[in-house]
């Protein structure tokens, strides 16, 4: 199973580099076609492109743009080289998904329990690709991870008990927090750190689970998204502020192709977002009620990975 999910993640990542290139050019040459109109025997070129619902057409004159030409070719052919790097990122998704336990049934033990947790991780990304139509490769692995609010407000649920009905089983991470696993799909449990901090996992007493604490997570129950398809209702963190919080911890990443991984999906996040103005506007908005210090590492962090999103 290692080299298999090995190879999916090197695969995975190559087709991020991959649709990054690709993105990356496209946002510097002309969308549209080139027109040609015969008016009194002579030919008239006009550039076309269309802006949501609005068709601009500018006037180019007689003589051929040869330049502009080439540019919208191009463009052409990388938005299809665009759609064979989404086909084969999806072929890694559906690879995937054939294993035996989905997230799905994970979502709708929660949802069915009404257990009080943010859905965080590579799985946010699907999420917002579905309820949000954003433009986002995405990749499902075999760890979930679950944010628990402490202290926690929410009714008593045995989560051991419901979970070995799918055949997981309880473990114990190093410095004692709970995790699930059926041998493929890992189940962890984070919350926010409090104070000082502490090197132990955090009892969660109401799910009888242990949590592990870690700075920075409490942003993401800021204005979460709430989701509701196919009869679950669960939550994930809202897109920029999972975006900015991913900048936040950027330094705190050992492993490089986690680090990439993530480099690469804050990229995507950005420029979606970018191309929404209200969204960027409660973005921007919400950047700068950030600390003082928070925002500085954000914003250069912004600034190394795509330095338009503050233009």
């Amino acid at each position: 199973m290692s080299v298999v999910k090995n190879t999916l993640q090197e695969s995975y990542i190559f087709f991020l580099r991959e649709l990054s290139r690709i993105e990356h050019e496209l946002a510097n040459l002309p969308k549209g076609n080139i027109s040609v109109k015969k008016i009194g025997g002579a030919s008239y070129y006009y550039h076309q492109w269309r802006e949501g619902k609005k068709v601009n057409t500018v006037s180019l004159g007689r003589k051929a743009p040869v330049d502009l030409i080439n540019r919208i070719k191009r463009r052409k052919t990388l938005e299809t080289q665009e759609k064979e790097v989404f086909g084969n990122i999806n072929i890694i998704v559906r690879a995937i998904d054939t294993q035996a336990v989905t997230v799905n049934e994970i979502l709708r033990l929660f949802s069915q329990h009404k257990i009080n947790a943010l859905l965080i991780g590579s799985y946010c990304l699907s999420a917002y690709r579905e309820a949000l139509s954003l433009k986002l490769p995405t990749i499902k692995t075999q760890d979930v991870d679950f944010l628990i609010p402490y202290p926690y407000k929410g009714k008593k649920v045995d989560i051991e008990s419901i979970f070995s009905d799918l055949g997981f089983s309880l473990g114990f991470n190093p410095d004692g927090s709970t995790y699930f696993t059926n041998g493929t799909f890992k189940i962890e449990f984070l919350t926010p750190e409090k104070g000082k901090g502490t090197d132990r996992a955090i009892p969660i007493k109401e799910l009888g689970i242990n949590a592990e604490p870690l700075r920075y997570l409490q942003m993401l129950f800021d204005e979460p998204l709430n989701i509701k398809r196919q009869g679950l209702a669960y939550s994930v963190p809202n897109p920029w502020v999972f975006a900015l919080h991913k900048i936040l911890i950027m330094k705190s990443r050992r492993d490089s192709s986690k680090r990439e991984k993530d480099i690469l999906q804050i990229t995507a996040l950005l420029r979606e977002i970018k191309s929404r103005p209200q969204e960027l506007r409660k973005s921007r908005e919400y950047l700068n009620s950030l600390p003082q210090r928070w925002q500085k590492v954000i914003k250069q962090g912004i600034k190394n990975y795509l330095p338009e999103f503050m233009a």
